[in-house]
């Protein structure tokens, strides 16, 4: 009997970098030269998840063998002596990012008198980008007359382990809030930082 449960995420906000200073905004041009140095790094990626699925596979409940459509083999081997009982674990990674080369020369505005510099980023995306090559078997104790778990079994369960998982990232919107949320906030922290020079008050907004 498979078994597939527990779906949990760790979340990591990545390190980015955009510029290596800013110059004084003194000029009637400073909106357009900001918008030129950042459309330049077109893909600014903010923050990495990795979410987690957990299943097992456990001994066929033997009450409930005759309602299931079994292989002769896979029966024989039911009613063995022995225990057959293993726990694996899976990840797949999503990262969020905004694509800066689409900004416009409205995305950038710089009011002098005021002193304030309002940036409108646009909104960020989030995408898969990649899974663990293997499953990590966390328990495995097969015992008496009980058959290995093979790697057909093992490439099965991963296989319904990453559909599971991209069904629950799809319907779930946890999983990108949180991801999107901690982009943002990388995000105007470090727009915050990088323009807050010389008395400016950045103002950073999402389409």
């Amino acid at each position: 009997m498979k078994k597939i449960f527990c779906t949990f995420l760790w979340l990591a906000v990545s390190g980015i970098a955009l510029l290596s200073g800013c110059d004084k905004l003194a000029s009637k041009d400073a909106g357009r030269n900001l918008l030129s140095e950042v459309k330049s790094v077109n893909k600014l990626v903010l923050a990495q998840m990795a979410v987690s699925k957990m299943a097992t596979i456990d001994d066929i409940d033997l009450s409930k063998a005759e309602g299931l459509k079994q292989t002769t083999a896979g029966l024989l081997d039911a009613i063995k002596l022995g225990n057959r009982k293993a726990a694996y674990s899976y990840n797949t990674y999503l990262r969020a990012s905004i694509d800066l080369s689409t900004m416009t020369e409205g995305d950038i505005k710089v009011n002098e008198s005021a002193k304030t510099i309002t940036v409108t980023l646009p909104p960020v995306q989030t995408e898969f980008i990649g899974r663990d090559m293997e499953i990590k078997e966390d328990h495995y104790r097969v015992t008496g007359l009980r058959s290995q778990i093979n790697a057909k079994e093992r490439a099965e369960l991963k296989e319904q382990m990453n559909a599971m998982l991209k069904h629950e990232v799809e319907v779930k919107p946890e999983f990108r809030n949180r991801l999107e949320a901690a982009a943002r906030a990388k995000c105007e922290s470090y727009f915050r930082t990088l323009l807050g020079h010389d008395g400016y008050n950045v103002i950073v907004k999402f389409k």
